[in-house]
């Protein structure tokens, strides 16, 4: 039985103080699934300002959580239930982890006294999420429980950021208690580092400036640190070539000269070629080197000298070994090397040349791959859009054809690869900055991963666009059997098609199909005028009928 009507004054129960906190660290928007472990924390929202989404899944929370974080700059929160509730979050904690995207989920678990009794909907959340987690907690006692929750806020985001979770019993959560709500987060054992060291820093600097052919890469950490006007502040004064990886899509535009592409397995030619035969010291920032970024570990850089700079430690010369490592916060270390040079510059006059720097020409001509058309025309859209995508091929054509400064950042996942992402992500975009419209670009089966979000979109009337890449088959899947299993196709195909223009108005949005390459451009700007939730589907099966071209013209 709730103990909050035994509540005398000065107290507060554990939810009504849960709820203060997160006014308190200026949360506006929470995402989650009510349960019967967290419902306290739902009767609490009731008097708050806070706005509750309510997702139709658990990970669509969690992936709306990230897609918020990334757009608001922010830690997102997300809220489940205990059992089946945490552990639907634990691919959208993973996803958070693997791309450093801070994230507080809080679960609702069993009463203590009922811990260890296999219970009804008793899970041990803990160390379920402890590999997937910046840090998780189960906080057994009412006056642990703002520290709790100040700690994981600050954890989520400082040093690298990453999702934290709290597993706070019903009990607690119903139990009055005087909680010092001011108190602020004090972790002795936490004291991430900031600041550069100051030889490691001239270190780099005086091996840039002696070599030849100097290289930056760059990935996803500038974003996450807010060091874009830094990094480009550094790149105009060096005037030294770079590359990035899939995560740092948006630092640079695509025309800048000194750009030459993508690095690694779906990355441009002129990159691999970059760092892989011609570089003689690589400045790597904000990138973990990744076995997609780097497909071979004795390829990668062979001829250079290694220059890591990333907030965290762990991630220098895990992958690749470091010459000169530098751990610190990138925008702090950009600004310091920015300061260096402009006293003693970097004379790089005129920047080394790779070769020739092909850029890829958008056509409608009978055999143009009619993806290339769709993200062509959708780049030509002149206005800011936040969009997201799924994972499979369509994510790599949209990394390399939608290049629209005014679209970029993607919203992507990088490092865990999650189908089902891009819906809820968008969804969570919005909620972040709802002066923009947001596109999810899907396949048809990332799309059926997470497709019940939809509705959350047309609950909330958010101005989306899903772009369903329709071929009706897991086209990555065929990929690899053709390239690597000798065409030994199997269990690729979807042999019950889908009506996706009947599901969105099965859900109340709008559903469009694009049978023609020449219904592309109208479609779009249709959809986005009308700022309506719709599915735009794609069907690549009647559009290679329509422009005579072969299956494996489209999937390659």
């Amino acid at each position: 039985m709730s103990n909050r009507s035994a509540k005398i004054p000065n107290e507060l129960a554990g939810a009504e103080a849960l709820v203060k906190i997160l006014e308190n660290e200026n949360v506006e928007t929470v995402f989650g699934y009510p349960g019967g472990a967290n419902l306290p924390i739902y009767d609490a929202l009731r008097e708050s300002p806070i706005r509750h989404v309510l997702a139709r899944h658990e990970q669509g929370a969690a992936h709306m959580a990230d897609g918020y974080a990334r757009v608001a700059g922010k830690t997102g929160v997300c809220l489940a239930t205990s059992g089946p509730g945490a552990t639907n979050l634990v691919t959208g904690m993973a996803n958070a982890m693997l791309d450093s995207v801070p994230l507080v989920a809080i679960t609702g678990q069993i009463s203590r006294s009922l811990i260890g009794t296999d219970a009804f909907q008793e899970v041990d959340c803990i160390n379920i999420t402890m590999p997937v987690t910046k840090h998780n907690e189960l906080v057994f006692s009412s006056d642990k429980l703002v520290k709790a929750l100040k700690s994981a806020f600050y954890l989520a985001n400082s040093g690298r950021k990453g999702p934290v979770l709290l597993d706070i019993p019903v009990d607690i959560l119903e139990e009055s208690y005087p909680h010092k709500l001011e108190q602020k987060a004090k972790l002795p054992g936490y004291n991430p580092t900031v600041k550069g060291n100051v030889g490691q820093i001239k270190r780099a600097i005086k091996a840039l400036n002696k070599a030849e052919k100097p290289l930056v890469l760059y990935g996803g950490g500038i974003a996450l640190a807010g060091a874009k006007k830094e990094f480009q502040e550094f790149k105009e004064a060096a005037n030294i070539p770079i590359v990035r990886t899939l995560m740092g899509t948006g630092i640079v535009e695509e025309e800048d000269p000194l750009y030459l592409g993508m690095i690694g397995t779906h990355g441009h030619a002129l990159a691999n070629l970059a760092i892989q035969k011609h570089a003689d010291v690589v400045f790597v920032i904000g990138t973990r080197l990744g076995n997609r970024a780097v497909v071979k570990t004795q390829l990668f850089a062979p001829h250079a000298k290694i220059i890591h700079l990333d907030i965290d430690p762990a991630e220098i010369g895990k992958n690749i070994k470091a010459d000169i490592p530098i751990v610190g916060d990138i925008r702090e270390v950009l600004e310091d090397i920015n300061q260096r040079i402009a006293k003693k510059p970097i004379r790089k006059e005129k920047p080394w040349q790779v070769g020739e720097k092909r850029r890829s020409k958008l056509s409608t001509r009978d055999g143009a791959s009619i993806m290339e058309i769709i993200f062509g025309e959708l780049s030509t859209i002149n206005q800011k859009l936040h969009i997201s995508t799924d994972v499979g091929r369509h994510q790599m054509w949209a990394n390399h054809y939608c290049t629209n400064p005014d679209h970029l950042p993607l919203i992507t996942s990088g490092g865990l690869g999650t189908m089902g992402f891009g819906l809820p992500a968008a969804i969570g975009a919005w909620f972040a900055d709802k002066d923009t419209p947001v596109v999810s670009i899907s396949g048809d089966g990332s799309f059926m991963m997470n497709m019940q979000e939809f509705v959350v979109a047309v609950e909330n009337k958010v101005p989306l666009i899903v772009l369903i890449i329709n071929d009706h088959r897991l086209s990555m899947i065929r990929e690899l059997q053709r390239s690597n299993y000798g065409r030994r196709y199997t269990t690729h195909e979807f042999k019950s098609p889908i009506n996706f223009v009947a599901l969105a108005e099965s859900m109340g949005g709008i559903g469009k199909r694009i049978t023609h390459q020449k219904q592309v451009a109208p479609t779009l700007k249709k959809a986005l005028a009308d700022g309506q939730p719709t599915i735009i589907d794609c069907d690549l099966e009647r559009v290679i009928k329509t422009s005579h071209l072969s299956v494996d013209s489209v999937a390659s």
